[in-house]
């Protein structure tokens, strides 16, 4: 009934198009998709990684669409706007679902994912462990598929999020030194993975990522409950944030470098600007509250959202409110985000927008760089 529910939802969007509207690779096939991150892209890993109780599982996630799905959303969620926009006619499906179809491509993302630290076996799959699960099953795709296909990557808040909870009155100092780390972990990741991509892909490698920066992480419900900020964000969440996504772009120009990874290309988006955007001027986006969680309990509903044991308050409607539960966002911003990183100009998506990205081949690539 629920694989019926999404197949209904994603035929519905996909018939206000025409086909000559998505950019489809030279193939004339629509490009697979990947994704890899935490809990803000993932479709259901949760519910199969771990026999603990998933929240995302249970109503009221998933209500705007009538099935909760293990996405930690009233709905759908960023990949699967994106997956829709590039001509993906379902959504792509939870790498760990033994029963999955993973000719579109799959999600690798899961909740309580970080970039730092060997992650528990029992918690979560940190990020390289998500590229090596990739790694493992890589020869189910063409050569040719995985050279088109677009990586989409949201990754680094809950390595910020846990610092700042152990460490809540780190300095300037202490905060940056995190800051480096995180980033130095992810450019090795990327680049290693290009690299591992490259040698075991003789046809050519992943060369398109769709790479997401992070929100400011203290004007999270969850944060400003947390630290207790009252009408302010948590000042170091944002800070860390901020100079993560300053660096993070530099990293993701530096592997353009021809001679180092040949044809690579990128989209990155400003999600933190677009977030700031909509909480500073909520009703020029349509929202009425963009500070208090739409489901849960506490001083900013940021808590308990999904746990029958606790008495988590619901919102009567989703649309107005950014925030879905206490660090996710709702079906309605998400959906936003997804047109804004598909076709926005180079305010919010830079240097290219996914659109462009998916619409450059391979072949294309690499001759512009001879």
């Amino acid at each position: 009934m629920a694989k019926n529910r999404n197949l209904v939802f994603f035929l519905g969007l996909l018939a206000s198009f025409t086909l000559a509207s998505f950019p489809v690779n030279v193939s004339g096939e629509p490009p697979l998709l990947f994704t890899f991150g935490d809990s803000s892209y993932d479709v259901g890993n949760t519910k199969f990684f771990s026999s603990e109780f998933d929240p995302a599982t249970t109503w009221p996630y998933g209500d705007s669409i009538d099935n909760p799905t293990g996405r930690w959303s009233d709905g759908y969620i960023v990949p699967d706007f994106v997956g829709r926009l590039i001509g993906q006619r379902e959504p792509i499906p939870p790498v760990l679902d033994p029963k999955a179809d993973l000719s579109r491509g799959a999600s690798f993302a899961i909740a309580g994912a970080v970039v730092l630290g060997s992650q528990s076996a029992t918690v979560s799959m940190n990020f390289g462990q998500q590229i090596s699960k990739f790694l493992a099953l890589h020869k189910r795709w063409t050569d040719k598929e995985r050279a088109e296909a677009i990586y989409m990557v949201n990754i680094g808040a809950d390595d910020y999020l846990n610092f700042a909870k152990a460490h809540p009155n780190a300095n300037t100092v202490e905060q940056i030194t995190q800051v480096a780390y995180v980033l130095q972990r992810i450019s090795r990741e990327l680049m290693e993975f290009v690299l591992d991509i490259c040698r075991v892909y003789r046809a050519g490698g992943a060369r398109k990522f769709a790479v997401q920066n992070l929100g400011p992480l203290g004007c999270l419900p969850i944060a400003r409950q947390e630290f207790k900020t009252g009408e302010k964000c948590m000042e170091m969440l944002n800070f860390m944030a901020k100079t993560h996504n300053e660096r993070l772009s530099g990293v993701l120009f530096s592997m353009t470098v021809p001679l180092l990874y040949r044809g690579f290309r990128y989209s990155l988006f400003d999600f933190n600007g677009e977030i700031l955007r909509r909480i500073n001027e909520p009703s020029l986006h349509g929202y009425t509250d963009t500070t208090t969680s739409c489901c849960g309990t506490g001083s900013r509903n940021a808590y308990g959202c999904g746990y029958s044991n606790v008495h988590a308050k619901l919102c009567s409607y989703q649309k107005s409110f950014l925030f879905f539960d206490g660090r996710h966002t709702t079906e309605k911003t998400d959906e936003e985000i997804a047109n804004l990183f598909y076709s926005g100009d180079k305010h919010v998506v830079s240097p290219v927008n996914i659109k462009d990205l998916v619409g450059k081949s391979v072949n294309d690539l690499l001759a512009q760089e001879i």
